[in-house]
């Protein structure tokens, strides 16, 4: 079985730029399981069900849930487990490197991002993370450049006291981009010109997709 376990981040941007509809298209075509942690869910769902001006966007995703495009992440892996191996992320990344004006940790994942990661980690299946977040990727495939990363982002200078994950096994990534793209290639979304392609991921990138225009023009290149 294949998964994709997703943050919260590229569920929040496909809702706000009204391609959430493509989640059961690719699904219906992905022949594995689309995965949300219970951290995941109380960014998407739980919490901005009570807010007014998000919950219009919450009930839509909790539909999805409802109807399995999106299942638990339980459904795999335990609960008490996955918590578990997430505090242990937060605690080795998030005292990794500080501050030296402050002397203060930095913090650099949340929540969600860790319980992403720790089930990766912990259901030793073939499966991909779709996060539209840098920092996080730069944790896994390029964790040598995280302290430059955060130095510019913070503008602070930064002291890297120990690797922040040590027995990290290289997670693959996925932005709410390339499933857009793959959407696109597979005629899968609702407009089946360049054109939509190229402003729904701009939209995306508008709406907080780490990818350059750069990147952008790259993808339109493929199609």
């Amino acid at each position: 079985m294949k998964y994709l376990i997703f943050d919260a981040g590229p569920i929040i941007s496909l809702t706000m730029n009204g391609l959430l509809p493509v989640l059961r298209s690719l699904k219906k075509d992905f022949g594995g399981k689309f995965i949300i942690t219970p951290a995941v869910k109380k960014e998407v769902i739980d919490k901005p069900l009570r807010i007014k001006k998000f919950k219009l966007e919450a009930m839509q995703v909790k539909k999805l849930l409802d109807d399995g495009v999106l299942s638990p992440s339980s459904d795999i892996i335990s609960n008490q487990a996955l918590h578990k191996e997430t505090a242990k992320i937060l605690k080795q990344v998030n005292n990794s490197l500080k501050s030296t004006r402050t002397n203060q940790r930095i913090k650099i994942v949340h929540e969600g991002e860790a319980s992403c990661l720790a089930l990766s980690n912990l259901c030793g299946c073939e499966n991909l993370i779709v996060i539209d977040e840098r920092t996080t990727r730069v944790l896994e495939e390029a964790p040598e450049k995280l302290r430059e990363l955060i130095e510019r982002k913070l503008r602070t200078p930064i002291e890297q006291l120990s690797k922040p994950l040590p027995n990290s096994k290289a997670d693959k990534f996925v932005r709410s981009t390339e499933l857009i793209f793959i959407a696109y290639k597979k005629g899968l979304l609702q407009e089946k010109t360049k054109d939509f392609l190229d402003a729904a991921l701009f939209a995306l990138k508008f709406k907080g997709t780490a990818i350059s225009s750069k990147e952008i023009e790259e993808i339109k290149k493929l199609a």
